[in-house]
């Protein structure tokens, strides 16, 4: 009986390794028919296969060059799986060398009477796009996608450079299988670092490499031997190459939920950062090892330091904002308008310019660095100690070591009365450190002209506020009708300026309306452009929708359409941390006028919670005056980080919040 069951574990795992069949194009029947993805029946698709293989090749005359061929397939299983047929493959070009995609190849199967229908992805559906000066990408969109159907797709990528692209092994959906191998010369060393909490470690190997060089060379000729004669000769060299294998299985999918950084920096993630040569014979070249290193790179870039100390472009208008400035405060401000009034942004990030500063100021267009890096040149032509700041955005990830890969933007900082102001002008709606979300991703680097630098906090510490004030009247029929006034600051004044603001006012009511279920009669918004103010909002409006009428009695949301109904901490188990962005407040007051012929049969009972660590407070009250309900709904995150160990406490934080605010007013008819 024992042998039975062997045996029958062979032959199923055998079956199973056959039907498995990962070569390209090799998909089953069995794959197609699959309804959902056994491990996570949640999954709207799932990476069944993917292999990378990153080896570097020796070319005469041109020397090592990095290839690195991917083979993907992907299982969809629903329409919202569909976001996963598309593929951006990004390359690298420079003024000397570009990156290039090859041997690019795709297919979509799908089941059609029981037959595997094949779609080839055509060469006319792949799209090439300029991301910036440095990045394009080839996109495309797999053909004939329907629920069930698997796409896969594989390529090459040839670089003349000796970046190794990061392994990523989580994702948002779940991953099947695996297999990644990096191989790499003894003459390059990589400083690896791994990020994420799905912890990938590698096996290790050493194998022989071997470079053939050919020679040629002419011989004059003498006694018998031919004049001009040419000799051909070849040179072996072998050397040591690091191979290191990555096999991963049955990858969970890592769950993206509101209040994330980048979910990119939480994902398992393995960075190579090439960090030395050893060439033979040579002395060891070193690579960004230091961030003095990385600092001294930078302003070896033309495009970087020279533009820092160009100002003969913009010499009259500066004078002309000087002039009228009373205070350090004053000149700052000014000069922040004037470079984002002079050049408008192309949404291209950098750190190096693409137009360069004078010629951006004249067009009145560039990239980051074009625009920020005018305003560091302004500031230190008008006095102020100012540098630039290198940041990476928030959609480009944290920087884990000293890097320069690492850093896609730049903004100014200006050293005044033993604090740093941080200025971006890329962003319309900015002031002086206030910075768009994009710009608050941990920590930057202020870089000085000595080339020394220092850690900059991008985080701010003053809170985003939103207060508000309603004041309603209920009839005896349960319509509503009332006035709100808005007070937005800080970051909640960009949002609503970059979101509301360039809309016309019949377009910022029917958005107000829709979102609220309400009808507004009359709205105004005041500090639309005066940036230095907060934006203040009001509306009179009226609503059929607003409360319930059972019977004899009126049921009231105490915050009306300003509730919180869902709590947006659902997960489990949260391994990444809260990022509020900055630190919050929400503050609501509403006053109730009580219909006549009705009075207060019950109100939510008061409550005072915390968070720990002095994270945040919520405060709730529901007070009656004569003729009048008012309601008190305070609301404040002290941090704009909250860790993930503590995400019980604040998602039982939230329920309760969400449970007060669903309770209701209740008002009956007053007996006579």
């Amino acid at each position: 009986m024992k042998k039975i069951l062997i045996t029958l574990v062979i032959v199923f795992n055998m079956a199973q390794l056959i039907a498995q069949d990962y070569k390209f194009g090799k998909v089953s029947k069995e794959e197609l028919e699959e309804t959902y993805y056994p491990l996570d029946s949640s999954a709207n698709a799932a990476i069944l296969y993917k292999k990378r293989y990153t080896h570097f090749e020796y070319i005469q005359g041109v020397g090592f060059e990095v290839v690195t061929d991917v083979h993907v397939r992907i299982k969809i299983y629903n329409t919202e799986g569909f976001d996963w047929a598309t593929k951006s493959i990004k390359y690298y070009k420079s003024s000397s060398a570009n990156e290039k995609v090859s041997s690019l190849k795709a297919t979509t199967f799908s089941i059609n009477n029981g037959k595997i229908v094949e779609t080839d992805l055509s060469n006319k559906d792949v799209f090439d796009e300029e991301i910036n000066k440095y990045w394009s990408q080839q996109k495309f969109t797999m053909p004939n996608l329907s629920p069930g159907c698997i796409v896969e797709w594989k390529y090459k990528i040839s670089s003349p450079f000796k970046s190794i692209d990061n392994l990523q092994f989580q994702y948002g959906i779940p991953v099947k299988k695996m297999h990644i191998e990096i191989e790499i010369p003894e003459y390059f060393v990589y400083n690896k670092s791994s990020k994420g909490y799905y912890l990938v470690s590698p096996k290790v190997e050493k194998k022989r490499g071997n470079i053939i060089f050919n020679t040629k060379s002419r011989a004059e000729g003498t006694g018998w031997t031919p004049s001009g004669t040419t000799n051909f000769s070849q040179t072996n060299i072998d050397y040591i190459i690091t191979k290191e294998i990555y096999d991963v299985n049955d990858v969970p999918a890592l769950i993206e939920e509101p209040y994330i950084n980048n979910i990119d920096n939480y994902r398992a993630t393995v960075e190579y950062e090439y960090s030395e040569l050893h060439w033979p014979n040579e002395p060891v070249k070193y690579y960004a090892n230091s961030w003095e290193d990385v600092t001294k790179s930078i302003y070896n870039d033309s495009d970087f330091s020279n533009q820092i100390y160009k100002s003969n472009h913009y010499n009259e208008d500066l004078a002309v904002v000087l002039d009228s400035a009373k205070t350090n405060s004053d000149k700052i401000n000014g000069i922040l308008e004037l470079v984002k009034r002079k050049i408008k942004w192309n949404n291209f990030n950098g750190f190096t310019t693409e137009n360069g500063t004078r010629q951006a100021y004249k067009e009145g267009v560039g990239n980051a660095a074009d625009i920020n890096l005018n305003l560091v040149s302004m500031l230190n032509t008008a006095g102020f100690k100012a540098n630039p700041v290198l940041i990476s955005t928030r959609s480009h990830g944290i920087p884990l070591y000293p890097t320069i890969e690492g850093f896609n933007f730049v903004i100014a900082g200006v050293e005044l009365d033993d604090k740093i102001i941080l200025l971006d002008a890329t962003d319309q709606n900015s002031t002086p450190n206030n910075l768009p979300l994009r710009d608050l991703n941990w920590q930057g680097r202020l870089i000085r002209d000595d080339k020394s630098s220092i850690s900059i906090d991008l985080i701010p510490t003053e809170p985003s506020e939103v207060n508000s004030k309603i004041i309603i009247k209920v009839d005896e029929l349960g319509e509503v009708s009332g006035m709100v006034r808005n007070s937005y600051t800080n970051l909640r004044a960009i949002n609503y300026r970059d979101t509301y603001c360039k809309l016309k006012d019949e377009d910022i009511i029917t958005k107000i309306e829709d979102k609220n279920k309400i009808e507004i009669e009359e709205l105004r918004v005041d500090n639309k452009k005066d940036l230095y103010k907060s934006v203040v909002e009001m509306y009179r409006f009226n609503s059929e929708n607003l409360v319930d009428r059972v019977g004899d009695k009126i049921y009231i949301k105490p915050l009306l359409f300003k509730s919180e109904t869902e709590n947006p901490f659902k997960l489990e188990k949260r391994e990444y941390p809260i990022d509020f962005g900055t630190p919050l407040i929400d503050n609501v007051t509403v006053s109730i006028a009580i219909p006549e012929g009705y009075k207060v049969a019950s109100i939510p009972e008061k409550i005072a919670i915390g968070l720990p660590n002095n994270y945040g407070m919520y405060l709730f009250d529901v007070l009656t005056s004569g003729n009048s309900i008012n309601v008190k709904s305070y609301l404040k995150i002290n941090t704009a980080i909250y860790p993930a160990l503590d995400y019980d406490t604040l998602k039982v934080f939230f329920k309760d919040i969400v449970s007060k605010n669903l309770e209701s007013i209740v008002l009956e008819k007053a007996t006579l």
